[in-house]
């Protein structure tokens, strides 16, 4: 499997992409992960990632702001996605969250946030990272392109 650095989705037709696989940055998401980038179709602003968390983890890395928006969706993963039990931590603007059911966040840019601590995982959980901007194309998921860490 490949690196998110080297994931080539392919344009099977003029609006439709087949997705392929690529390996996490995360030890613990042992499932292929998928993205659709906004370098995949031409005029296109989507970035999109989905992981499949199983067990506890840290995401998103240190605290850090974008220059776009983005949203962040925690879901369950069953037929039912508000089937959630996991427990999770997600700071927002130095603030920490404590979250147990299944939402998303609006993250507006400029604003600081994580790391996303997922505590527990009774349940698996989907993990869904959505942004609307050109600047989003190199990265969905590891974030270095795009990235102002807090000092």
């Amino acid at each position: 499997m490949v690196s998110i650095e080297n994931l080539k989705n392919v344009l099977r037709e003029p609006n439709i992409v087949e997705l392929k696989p690529w390996k996490s940055i995360h030890d613990t998401i042992t499932t292929p992960m998928i993205t659709a980038l906004t370098k995949d179709i031409p005029g296109s602003n989507l970035a999109i990632g989905f992981a499949h968390i199983t067990e506890p983890e840290s995401l998103g890395g240190p605290s850090h702001q974008h220059p776009f928006d983005q949203w962040i969706f925690l879901i369950g993963e069953s037929k039912n996605f508000i089937d959630f039990d996991a427990d999770i931590e997600f700071e927002l603007d130095k603030k920490v969250y404590n979250i147990n059911y299944p939402c998303y966040a609006f993250i507006p840019k400029g604003m600081y946030h994580c790391p996303l601590v997922v505590k527990r995982v009774g349940k698996p959980l989907i993990f869904i990272d959505v942004r609307l901007t050109k600047e989003a194309s190199v990265r969905t998921a590891g974030e270095k392109a795009s990235v102002k860490k807090i000092r």
